[in-house]
């Protein structure tokens, strides 16, 4: 009996949802956390860069990506943000020029498609809101490791009486460039079935 409890222990241990992180999975995590805080301290810097413009009327639609400053952008990442590398820009530049072709499809449209909300932190809320909401203690954490690539899966706070597959998951993905875990992209909403269930 006591062997069979002991098994089922260990099974327990090894779900996801129950385990502990290793070290580098909590490298990783902590990546993720410092971005947020560095993130906070210069913010108004991330917000500088006037990656779009409208040639409407008082800078309205149609909208447009200034390709010149997403470079200024892409290289003050480079030089000034450690915790993003060469995969995370290649990606930036990916979602400008996405931003880009919807801004064509739509060129009424008044809300400039990509940036109705903070691109960096995943939503419309202020940084600290976002930063409490994402390290709060009662999140799960999964780090799934493949290689050289990474994801951190938050599962935010259930609400008061509900059950686990309520749970909200959000998602980083990471790339190890040069022998050092970086983000490849910002944070985004979890599609996949709960990994906490």
């Amino acid at each position: 009996m006591k062997k069979i409890f002991f098994l089922l222990l260990l099974a327990i241990g090894s779900l996801p949802g129950f385990s502990q992180l290793d070290k580098e999975q909590e490298a990783i995590k902590k990546i993720f956390f410092d971005f947020l805080n560095f993130y906070q301290k210069n913010e108004q810097k991330f917000q500088s860069f006037n990656l779009y413009k409208g040639t409407g009327e008082e800078g309205g639609p149609p909208y447009h990506i200034q390709w010149k400053e997403v470079e200024n952008y892409c290289s003050w990442l480079r030089k000034s943000v450690p915790y993003v590398g060469e995969t995370y820009i290649k990606n930036e530049r990916k979602d400008f020029k996405y931003y880009d072709s919807m801004f064509r499809v739509e060129p009424d449209e008044e809300i400039p498609f990509g940036f109705d909300f903070d691109r960096w932190s995943g939503s419309q809320e202020d940084i600290k809101y976002m930063i409490d909401l994402y390290t709060s203690p009662k999140n799960k954490y999964i780090v799934i490791i493949n290689g050289n690539k990474a994801i951190l899966r938050i599962g935010g706070e259930l609400p008061e009486g509900a059950d686990e597959p309520d749970r909200g998951w959000s998602e980083v993905n990471f790339v190890k460039e040069k022998m050092k875990w970086k983000m490849a992209d910002n944070i985004h909403p979890y599609e996949g079935e709960s990994p906490g269930t």
